[in-house]
């Protein structure tokens, strides 16, 4: 018996649920958020310089970390290299921002603690300054710590109310409280009035009308509408086709999400939330090669990525190459052995897609143990349980024609004719 619910039952809500209510640190988009962090820009202007060698200092150390950036490829060559340019041109005024960037460049190079630093140091040198404001926020927020960061960029929009980044960032976190959306589009508003170009507000702005449409069907067309307005400012911004894929699926038009979200990975081919995304899309319309290539990538780019793991099993189970498909699972336990899915996508693959042997279909009734022992209070998860536990029985002819039995009692029921009779598990009972 195969179910519709078979394989990924978490990452299919999660991309539910990033498509409809953007709800905050969904796994499959990556903050899993659902609303992306905006960073502070990575190359503040600098002060009025005081001599045309300050000019040239900065202007190299930005060329240079603009060169690393790009390529993604800190090394300790590129960290020394861009954070021995911002030093000389702190040294020469000791000047905030090229502090705060030589803090960038720590963080960049995997020394968040030298980061932090280096950010304290800048709001010494210049109280109030925005981007090092938003540089600790930011790492607040990636530590858990949502009340300081929040806290931090509250300070950071009143002590300068220019700070665009800030805006965002505290509109980003309004916005997991539907309570508070009118406060985070304005907000939002704010930041474009600060920068009428700034493509992150516009993004978050159409994120937030999207979440808005479950209960306001009016909101969605103006998501659209301001994806447009961000796609004519840049139509190389690939975060706004993701956003506007999600809104095609809300509208339910597949064909212009598949689109839009291969423009997104054309553009930034690092954008993980993007693969994800495509990779559910197209796995969801059984085009498992385009599922495993998306899948892959993610996985490329976020190694700890449990749900990419998943997803690149479930393609391969697509694909009809089990080992594959059991090795993505596998992958999956060993980064974390507490969560559901990998359990339910194992017992799917022993059930259905193996040879059927008796070992096998035990394997299966074990993991399905293991599932059921992981998923229970998980709200997502509930129907693929039922599904799993429903028991049917030995009933009368009419109530076992209407009665479908779950996947356990399927399992069981094969093992009896097999000759290898066992008990009905006690799983299924409670």
């Amino acid at each position: 018996m195969r179910m519709a619910s078979d394989g990924l039952a978490r990452a299919q809500f999660v991309f539910k649920v990033a498509a409809w209510t953007m709800s905050a640190c969904v796994t499959m988009l990556g903050c899993a958020p659902g609303l992306a962090v905006i960073p502070p820009p990575d190359q503040p202007p600098p002060e009025s310089p005081v001599s045309q060698v300050d000019v040239e200092r900065w202007e190299r150390a930005s060329e240079i970390f603009a060169r690393n950036d790009a390529s993604g490829e800190w090394d300790g060559d590129a960290c020394h290299e861009t954070l021995a340019a911002f030093e000389r041109v702190a040294g020469a005024q000791d000047r905030a921002r090229a502090v705060y960037m030589s803090g960038l460049v720590a963080e960049r190079c995997g020394n968040p603690e030298s980061a932090r630093s280096l950010f304290t140091r800048a709001l010494r040198l210049e109280p109030g300054l925005c981007e090092a404001q938003v540089g600790l926020a930011v790492m607040d927020l990636e530590q858990g710590r949502d009340g300081d960061a929040r806290e931090r960029f509250e300070i950071a929009v009143r002590e300068d109310n220019r700070c665009a980044p800030a805006y965002v960032n505290l509109a980003t976190l309004q916005a997991r409280n539907p309570g508070e959306r009118e406060a985070a589009i304005a907000n939002l508003r704010r930041a474009l009035a600060v920068r009428s170009d700034y493509l992150p507000a516009l993004n978050q702005m159409a994120r937030i009308y999207l979440a808005w449409s479950e209960d306001r069907a009016e909101m969605l067309p103006l998501a659209e509408v301001v994806c447009r307005q961000a796609q004519l400012l840049d139509a190389d911004y690939a975060p706004i086709y993701n956003t506007w894929a999600l809104i095609d699926l809300a509208q339910g038009d597949l064909t212009a999400a598949a689109a839009k979200l291969h423009r997104a990975v054309t553009i930034d081919p690092s954008f993980y939330e993007a693969w994800m995304n495509f990779g559910q899309l197209t796995l969801s319309q059984r085009a498992y090669t385009d599922a495993a290539r998306a899948f892959t990538r993610a996985r490329e780019l976020r190694p700890s990525s449990y749900d990419a793991v998943i997803g690149l099993g479930v393609a391969m189970r697509g694909l009809s190459q089990p080992e594959e498909a059991e090795a993505s699972y596998r992958a999956a336990l060993a980064l974390d052995d507490d969560r559901a899915e990998a359990y339910f996508d194992l017992a799917v693959l022993y059930h259905e897609h193996r040879e059927g042997t008796v070992e096998q279909l035990r394997q299966a009734l074990e993991m399905l143990g293991e599932f059921v022992q992981r998923a229970q209070g998980e709200t997502e998860l509930s129907e693929t349980i039922q599904a799993t536990l429903r028991w049917c029985g030995e009933t009368t002819a009419r109530r076992r024609s209407a009665c479908r039995p779950g996947r356990a009692e399927v399992i069981t029921r094969s093992l009896d004719l097999l000759g290898h009779p066992v008990d009905r598990p006690q799983w299924t009972r409670n």
